[in-house]
């Protein structure tokens, strides 16, 4: 594996985590990582389930109706019952939604007691969520960076989770959309992040999603222009069973294709110093 760890995993804490084995148990469960960790290589999970601060916030989606600090503190028991697997670290972190160019779903004090957030920006398929103008490219192009800018200058957010990334079917060529956006301003976005130390995920599973066909078209262009502004990447499966944890395997190859190497991506140790920093 190109990094020995996962920055982005999902257990059954978060609604689409609760798929059944075939004999029907729970398939995301911390204690099924941690058996299967070793195997790939795995020295550190972070564990980020969808996550909202609030969840009776009105600006919160649905879809997190069920979220909230509870859920946070029982993943932290059940991490705590388990017995360390050959060396596997778990850590606790979120993947939170952005409800508007003002707002996200965790507040810098909560973030505060995380090891790590992530924010997506494109999260389209989950009504609330702020949605383009209109599904020309040139409408979801400038929506995605409006977006996309306001989360680089919130600097308690880590990484970008899976940027672009939504199923075409729903809003269309994203080779499209992304030529259809402005270069300059996409430079100064992830030099924005840079300076922020914040991070822009190369996410497994949407490189292997045959719903979006393009994005790996479209992430061999951005992954590096985000380098070349001296933004670090973040690696993460987002796992929603224990299977997935393979997938950045299946990525590796094509991530060392682009020039990428160890050295491009974010550390644990990275994060800890970028948090005293903020």
């Amino acid at each position: 594996m190109i990094v020995p760890f996962d920055m982005h995993a999902h257990t059954y804490y978060s609604p689409c985590g609760r798929r059944l084995t075939a004999d029907g148990r729970p398939s995301a469960t911390p204690a099924m990582y941690a058996a299967e960790a070793p195997r790939l290589g795995l020295q550190v999970i972070y564990l980020t389930d969808h996550f909202v601060e609030d969840p009776t916030d009105p600006a919160a989606p649905q879809f997190y109706k069920g979220s909230g600090p509870a859920i946070l503190a029982d993943l932290r028991r059940e991490l705590s019952a388990l017995a360390e697997q050959d060396g596997v670290r778990f850590l606790v972190g979120c993947e939170t939604e952005t409800y508007s160019t003002e707002r996200v779903g965790v507040s810098p004090a909560l973030a505060a007691q995380l090891d790590i957030v992530l924010v997506p920006t494109t999260h389209y398929h989950l009504p609330g969520v702020p949605q383009p103008a209109s599904d020309a490219p040139a409408a979801v192009a400038r929506h995605m960076l409006t977006m996309l800018d306001s989360v680089v200058r919130k600097p308690w957010l880590d990484v970008v989770a899976h940027p672009f990334a939504e199923r075409e079917a729903l809003i269309g060529d994203l080779r499209a959309i992304y030529d259809a956006m402005d270069q300059s301003w996409l430079v100064d976005i992830s030099g924005q992040a840079a300076e922020a130390a914040m991070a822009m995920e190369a996410n497994a599973a949407s490189l292997s999603d045959a719903g979006m066909p393009h994005y790996r078209e479209v992430l061999a262009q951005f992954l590096p222009l985000a380098r070349a502004a001296g933004c670090k990447l973040s690696l993460g499966s987002d796992a929603h069973q224990v299977d997935m944890l393979a997938w950045p395997l299946q990525v590796e190859g094509w991530l060392r294709g682009l020039g990428l190497s160890e050295a491009d991506f974010i550390t644990p140790d990275d994060l800890v110093a970028r948090r005293h920093r903020v």
